[in-house]
């Protein structure tokens, strides 16, 4: 019989997709200039982006539902290495999934009507900063849930490497929070530095042994 998939190796398969469609989200913003102030030149800049918002949008749903599996598998793995910050750090990963989810839906209101309702410049303006940041928020709670869980990862099977490059994360995810500060190079090492950890993580879970070891202990006779 064809053995199933387990728990951890799944979440670390969609960790790895979490990670790449983290990583097309932030390619379709990443050549987006930073939205004028006029009413005409900010209806003008939404019309002309409108391809990059719509598919951004569209991504960044199911990147945030990605995570939902992932942090399952990553807390099993983690957990008997140090609870207390293992806690912390996958609560903080999971308290990201419903703001990304607000976001999608402010994002999404930018491009698709809704009953036919047009909206003025002036609530365009409000939904772009509620996007904008929110999206600051959820870098900061991601750098700190990043730190905390590379902190533990360090001690863990999934090894020192990956820890280091999530420290890297991290600090990139610090600079991301602020794009209207940081230059387009800077956005994008910290966005490159995201997935890329997100990437590496679940590669770690899909050929993690722990999910073997919890099925041998599980058959093991009394």
């Amino acid at each position: 019989m064809k053995q199933k998939i387990g728990v951890i190796r799944f979440g670390g398969i969609t960790f790895i997709l979490a990670g790449v469609l983290f990583g097309v989200h932030n390619l379709l913003l990443l050549p987006l200039p930073d939205p004028p102030g006029t009413d005409v030149e900010l209806l003008a800049w939404i019309q002309e982006w409108k391809f990059n918002l719509a598919m951004a949008d569209e991504v960044l749903i199911f990147a945030a539902l990605l995570l939902i599996p992932s942090i399952v598998a990553l807390f099993r793995v983690l957990v008997k290495v140090d609870p207390v910050k293992t806690w912390l750090g996958c609560g903080l990963l999971a308290v990201t999934i419903p703001v990304y989810i607000m976001l999608d839906i402010f994002l999404g209101r930018t491009i698709y009507p809704v009953f036919g309702l047009e909206l003025s410049a002036d609530i365009h303006r409000l939904v772009l900063s509620l996007y904008y940041g929110g999206m600051h928020a959820a870098a900061i709670i991601m750098c700190i849930s990043t730190v905390v869980l590379s902190l533990v990862i360090r001690r863990s099977t999934l090894g020192r490497s990956v820890a280091y490059l999530g420290f890297l994360a991290a600090a990139g995810d610090l600079i991301g929070s602020f794009p209207w500060v940081a230059g387009k190079p800077l956005i994008m090492v910290s966005q490159v530095l995201f997935s890329a950890w997100f990437v590496v993580v679940g590669l770690k879970l899909a050929v993690s042994r722990a999910e073997q070891t919890e099925r041998r202990s599980t058959v093991e006779p009394l």
